[in-house]
């Protein structure tokens, strides 16, 4: 599983595309319905009580996804206790994603970093 983060707009879709050489066909914005690609994984957290089934659903149906979230950690802590709470379950996702992906890549102004693989 490769995962890729960065801030919105920073182009991990465009790059995703390019990274797998697959179209917008195989993408998904909600893990339950599963695809190679899954966009907008922030958006997804913040409804979602328990991600764990649906993301390990997600990950035995297509061990080599690729996953976009954009960072939401960074910045001013927001006064909303239910925005905090989301923005800790993002940070925490992704700590967990990280450690059982292959790849991490943070893109910022679309540059690719690597973070974790080749």
């Amino acid at each position: 599983m490769t995962l890729i983060i960065g801030g919105a707009g920073q182009g991990k879709l465009a790059f995703a595309l390019r990274l797998t050489g697959l179209t917008e066909a195989h993408v998904t914005r909600d893990p339950r319905c599963p695809q190679p690609i899954v966009a907008g994984l922030a958006q997804w957290l913040r409804n979602a009580e328990d991600p764990w089934p649906a993301l390990n659903a997600l990950l035995a149906a297509y061990p080599d996804a690729c996953l976009l979230c954009d960072e939401v950690g960074c910045g001013v802590v927001p006064m909303d206790g239910g925005d905090r709470r989301w923005r800790e379950r993002v940070g925490r996702t992704c700590c967990a994603l990280a450690e059982r992906a292959e790849r991490v890549i943070r893109l910022y102004c679309g540059i690719p970093t690597i973070i974790k693989g080749a």
